[in-house]
């Protein structure tokens, strides 16, 4: 009596990471942030060599390290 109820809620874990697992390898949007972090991270680093901040081969260190 007492694992029907526990393996019923595992089976719903189960599931619910089942759908976050495949939405996040899907790039969905639903998901929030996912496949948004390099673009945001290019966009500060192309703000930060427009304002002068970093220099030429600075920008194109980190630029290799995002993985444009």
């Amino acid at each position: 009596m007492v694992l029907g109820p526990i393996f019923m809620i595992l089976v719903l874990v189960g599931i619910v990471a089942a759908v976050i697992y495949v939405m996040r390898h899907m790039g969905s949007g639903f998901v929030p942030g996912a496949g948004q972090s390099s673009s945001r991270a290019h966009d500060i680093l192309k703000e930060r060599y427009a304002r002068g901040e970093i220099d030429s081969k600075e920008f194109d260190e980190r630029r290799k390290l995002l993985g444009d």
